[in-house]
């Protein structure tokens, strides 16, 4: 490859661009072509060259797939070299940023202060299809502040990754009758879809909660367990005081449970009624990472994809999360 014609003329075009030696240049080319062609899954970014968020800029689809690659391969080198690479590619980023800040009604509460100031821009522009004033916003924006909203952008499509598998638990043993008294006695309940999510870190085991009763759902969560705000980016710090409890013997989900001060349960949130084997995947995936993201409510049968569903919650303002440790009893 360094011997061919048209490797040496970008060298010498990097070169002269950048006044910059040739070794320095050669270098940064193959450093270049090594992070972009690195064997990260690639994603279909095509629908990115049809936004009105560039003001009909082009955009560098080839470079915006690799860096989403890299992101939801939780690969920090190539990101991080992918990621200066895209800072010279304005309309890029307005593309990237743009596709994922158009479907939030807010930039959320861990963006930066320029993806902050520039999201009612492009909320503005998914209704008018017109995308001058975002682009414009882009090139005025310092060095950093470009960072900032990539960075920021890139959290998301890290996210867009996600895998929920079709896995339902019911809280209930199959063909259990229950009376109404009995039924009124117990607290909320909930059915889980267990699954994954990709994040910088790597893939990390998460549960959706779908309300099963009508006392379920965000109003439970945020009152009785005290969940917070989730904004599909940034995965929530580990509460300790969270216990997702495995039962070794039937590699089954025992109990999903609060403790107090002193380590006794104080809110059981989940039970289950018999042991239900986990996939061999999901088991594993939870034994390394010791830790399941919990999230919710959602309702995962009325949306075509988790990451659907998770999206509807999130527009709807009611998306809680909490990072709890699991124990292997």
């Amino acid at each position: 490859m360094t011997d061919n014609k048209a490797f040496k003329r970008a060298v010498r075009r990097l070169a002269e661009r950048e006044n910059l030696p040739y070794a320095e240049a050669r270098r940064r080319i193959m450093a270049e072509d090594s992070a972009v062609s690195h064997q990260h899954p690639t994603p279909d970014v095509s629908a990115l060259a049809g936004l009105p968020y560039t003001a009909n800029r082009p955009v560098d689809l080839r470079l915006a797939a690799a860096i989403v690659g890299a992101c939801r391969a939780g690969c920090w080198p190539c990101q991080d070299f992918l990621a200066h690479r895209l800072l010279e590619e304005r309309a890029t980023i307005a593309a990237l940023a743009g596709a994922v800040y158009s479907l939030w009604p807010t930039a959320g509460p861990l963006a930066s202060p320029a993806t902050r100031a520039w999201h009612p821009l492009v909320r503005a522009a998914r209704d008018s299809d017109g995308g001058t004033a975002v682009m414009a916003a882009i090139d005025r924006m310092s060095a950093k502040e470009v960072a900032d909203l990539l960075d920021d952008a890139l959290d998301h499509w890290a996210l867009g990754g996600a895998d929920v598998t079709p896995l339902l638990l019911d809280l209930d043993a199959a063909g259990e009758a229950e009376s109404e008294s009995r039924a009124a006695d117990r607290p909320p309940s909930y059915r889980l879809f267990p699954g994954t999510v990709t994040t910088s870190y790597g893939p990390l085991p998460v549960l959706l909660l779908q309300p099963a009763t009508a006392d379920a759902g965000a109003e439970d969560l945020r009152g009785r367990c005290r969940w917070q705000p989730w904004d599909l980016t940034v995965v929530p710090g580990l509460d300790v005081t969270w216990r997702i409890r495995m039962d070794i013997a039937t590699r089954s989900l025992r109990e999903i449970v609060h403790v107090d001060a002193e380590g006794f349960d104080d809110l059981d949130l989940w039970v289950a009624a018999e042991p239900d084997r986990l996939p061999d995947d999901w088991w594993n995936l939870v034994d390394r990472a010791q830790q399941v993201l919990l999230c919710g409510p959602v309702d995962a049968g009325d949306h075509a994809t988790p990451l659907d569903a998770l999206t509807a919650a999130l527009t709807a303002g009611e998306l809680l999360a909490v990072l709890g440790r699991a124990r292997f009893q």
